[in-house]
C-alpha cells in the first residue's frame, strides 16, 4: 500500500512546540560550520609549520578550544526548547561541582577558573553540534571530513619519515624543550638503513603526534570500507587509507594507540554480527588482517628492528602485564592512595596546562600535582563525585550511540553509527593512557556524540510517526 509522503511542515522537529523556529530538512546544506569545525580541530596544527610560530604557541594552541566555546555561544544565542543529549546533564553537574570546588582551600584560583573554562570549551560540542547536524546526510559528510582530515595528517606523518628535511616542522615545541631538552632525542630511533627516525609528529609540533590521526584513520577506514552503499573504488580507497594510518601509527611506536586501533576494529566486527550482518563482519575482519599485515611489513621495512622490538615485546611480556607495569602503576596509585587522600578533590587548578600557565607559585601548601591518566585529573579536580559524573557522562554517551548502532533498521545509518561508536570507544579508552579529555581528543569525542544525537533524533521521530517511510 502506497502512503503519500507528508509535507515537510508535518515532520517532527519541523516546528518545535517550544519555539517558532521553522527548520526544513529539505533545505539542510551538505556543508557548513560543523564540517569546518572538525577539519580545523584536526588540521589546526599546520600553523606550527610556519617559521616563528612557536613564539605564539600558547595562543595558537588555545584557538581550537576558543573556537569550540564560541560555537556554543553562537548556537545558543537564542532558546529553541530542543532536547539535549543525555550526557549534557552529567556534564552540567560536573561544571557546577567544579565551580563549588573553587572554594576548596587549596584551589589555585586563576588556574582553577582557567580549568573550568577549559573544560567547558572541551565539552561544548556536545551541546551545540546536535543543533548544527540535523540529518543523516550531514552526519555522513561530517564522518568523511573526520576521516579525510585524519588521513591527511597520517599521510604527512609518512612523508616526515621519508623526507624529514622537507615535511618536519621547522622547530619542535619550545615548551617541551624547555621542560626536557632531551625530549626530541629521546623520541627517535634507528631506521632500517642505519639512519635516525623522529617519531612522526604529523600536523603537530611534538614527536609522535601523528599517532592519534593514524588510529582514527585506521578505525574509520576499515569501518567505512564495508558500508553497504560503497562502490568498489571507494572500498579500496578506504582500505589503503587505513593501511597508511596503521603504518603511521606503528612508526610513531605508540603501543597503546596501536592496540586500541586493533581493539576498535574487533568491536566493529562484533557489532556487525550483533546487527545480523555476519558477512559484513567477516569481510571487515579479513580487511583488517590484510591491513595489519601490510602495515607491519611496511613499517618494519622502514623502521627495522626498532619497530619490531617495540611491538613484539608486548607478546613476550604480555599485553596486560605490560599495561600493569606501565600505566597500571598510575591506576593503582589513583585508586589506592589518592582516593583516600583527596576524596573530595585536591582543589581545582592543581595539575595540567592551567596549573603551568596560571598556577600560584606562592601556595607552597598546595604544590602542583603530576597527572599521567585522566581519572587522576578528575579525582584531583572534584574528588569521587566528579569521577562518578565523568564516567557517567561517558556511559550514557556509549548507551546512546549503541542504541543507534543496534536499533536503527537503516543499514547505511548503522554503518555511520558503528564507525563513530568505535572512535568513541578508542578515545575513551585513552583515559587510561593519558589525560585525553584535557586535550582536543575530548572535543572530538563530544563533537561526534552530539552530531550523532542531532542527526538521529529527527530520524527516530520520523520513523515512529511514519513507519511506512522508514
Amino acid at each position: 500500500m502506497h502512503v503519500q509522503s507528508p509535507p515537510y511542515s508535518s515532520f517532527p522537529y519541523a516546528r518545535s512546540p517550544h519555539s517558532t523556529t521553522v527548520v526544513s530538512f529539505a533545505r539542510e546544506s551538505r556543508w557548513g560550520w560543523p564540517e569546518a569545525f572538525i577539519a580545523l580541530q584536526l588540521l589546526w596544527g599546520v600553523v606550527f609549520f610556519v617559521p616563528g610560530a612557536q613564539s605564539y604557541r600558547t595562543y595558537l594552541r588555545a584557538m581550537p578550544y576558543i573556537i569550540s566555546g564560541a560555537s556554543m555561544l553562537f548556537y545558543f544565542r537564542r532558546v529553541t526548547g530542543e532536547p539535549l543529549p543525555a550526557a549534557s546533564k552529567w556534564l552540567l553537574a560536573a561544571a557546577v561541582l567544579l565551580l563549588v570546588n573553587l572554594l576548596h582551600p587549596t584551589t589555585h584560583l586563576m588556574a582553577g577558573l582557567g580549568q573550568i573554562v577549559f573544560q567547558i570549551c572541551i565539552a561544548a560540542p556536545l551541546f551545540w553540534m546536535g543543533r548544527a547536524v540535523r540529518d543523516e546526510r550531514r552526519l555522513t559528510t561530517l564522518v568523511w571530513v573526520l576521516f579525510g582530515s585524519s588521513f591527511l595528517a597520517s599521510a604527512v606523518g609518512i612523508l616526515q619519515v621519508y623526507f624529514p628535511s622537507r615535511f618536519l616542522p621547522p622547530e619542535f615545541s619550545v615548551l617541551a624543550l624547555s621542560l626536557n631538552p632531551d625530549i626530541v632525542s629521546s623520541l627517535t630511533y634507528a631506521s632500517a638503513d642505519g639512519g635516525t627516525i623522529i617519531r612522526p609528529p604529523g600536523l603537530s609540533d611534538l614527536p609522535g603526534g601523528a599517532a592519534v590521526a593514524g588510529m582514527v584513520t585506521m578505525v574509520l577506514g576499515l569501518t567505512l570500507a564495508i558500508r553497504s552503499d560503497q562502490r568498489w573504488l571507494q572500498k579500496v580507497t578506504c582500505v589503503v587509507a587505513a593501511a597508511i594510518g596503521m603504518t603511521t601509527l606503528l612508526l610513531t611506536q605508540v603501543r597503546s594507540l596501536s592496540l586500541l586501533a586493533v581493539a576498535a576494529v574487533v568491536v566493529a566486527t562484533a557489532l556487525r554480527v550483533r546487527q545480523g550482518r555476519a558477512v559484513d563482519g567477516a569481510a571487515g575482519a579479513a580487511a583488517a588482517v590484510v591491513v595489519l599485515m601490510g602495515a607491519w611489513v611496511w613499517a618494519t621495512s622502514v623502521g627495522g628492528g626498532s619497530v619490531a622490538e617495540r611491538f613484539l615485546g608486548l607478546l613476550d611480556a604480555g599485553i596486560f602485564r605490560t599495561f600493569d607495569e606501565n600505566r597500571g602503576l598510575f591506576v593503582r596509585y589513583t585508586l589506592n592512595e589518592l582516593v583516600y587522600e583527596f576524596p573530595l578533590g585536591a582543589g581545582v587548578g592543581r595539575w595540567g596546562m592551567m596549573q603551568l600557565l596560571f598556577g600560584d607559585s606562592t601556595m607552597w601548601q598546595a604544590p602542583p600535582i603530576h597527572v599521567e591518566i585522566q581519572p587522576t585529573g578528575w579525582l584531583l579536580d572534584g574528588g569521587l563525585p566528579l569521577l562518578c559524573l565523568a564516567f557517567g557522562a561517558l556511559w550514557v554517551s556509549f548507551r546512546q550511540s549503541y542504541r543507534v548502532v543496534i536499533g536503527t533498521p537503516i543499514s547505511h545509518v548503522q554503518d555511520l553509527a558503528t564507525a563513530l561508536f568505535c572512535v568513541q570507544v578508542a578515545i575513551a579508552a585513552l583515559c587510561l593512557s593519558g589525560p585525553a579529555f584535557n586535550t582536543q581528543l575530548g572535543i572530538q569525542f563530544w563533537a561526534i556524540t552530539g552530531a550523532l544525537f542531532g542527526a538521529m533524533s529527527p530520524v527516530a521521530q520520523i520513523r515512529q510517526r511514519f513507519p511506512c517511510h522508514a
